[in-house]
């Protein structure tokens, strides 16, 4: 993959920050996140597939990282007014709750690179996960 980011960024991995800590990097006496921010997000798209979505979210404080900050995200069993309720969606993986708390997204069930061929496979997959349920029983 090709670096994107311009000489002397500090989202650029092969720049070296003065340190760093927990969620950003201080550079140049300038505090800058090293994650997409999770409650600075707009949604770009969604597609249902049964009892699931597959959201593509852009991420603007990740404008340099790859793909422009855009995520491509598969939630399971959630519904459009889930989403309608979410103040945060952090497009990293971490245990997928049963219970969460109504404002906070679970965590992806799968995430795809965010180009025509990965919103492509998002859907692929939403549709073999239905597939998949609707040959279990």
């Amino acid at each position: 993959m090709t670096c994107r980011h311009s000489k002397g960024d500090p989202s650029c991995s092969s720049n070296q920050p003065r340190y760093v800590t927990k969620e950003k990097i201080v550079y140049r006496d300038k505090l800058v996140p090293i994650t997409p921010d999770a409650d600075n997000y707009t949604i770009e798209q969604i597609h249902r597939e049964g009892p699931h979505l597959v959201i593509k979210a852009k991420y603007p404080n990740c404008a340099k990282c790859s793909y422009e900050g855009i995520k491509i995200m598969v939630f399971l069993n959630v519904t459009e007014s889930d989403v309608i309720q979410w103040k945060k969606i952090d497009p990293h993986f971490r245990e997928i709750k049963k219970v969460f708390y109504k404002k906070d997204a679970p965590g992806p069930a799968a995430r795809f690179p965010a180009s025509q061929e990965g919103w492509e496979d998002a859907i692929a997959y939403v549709k073999f996960k239905v597939g998949s349920n609707e040959n279990s029983n």
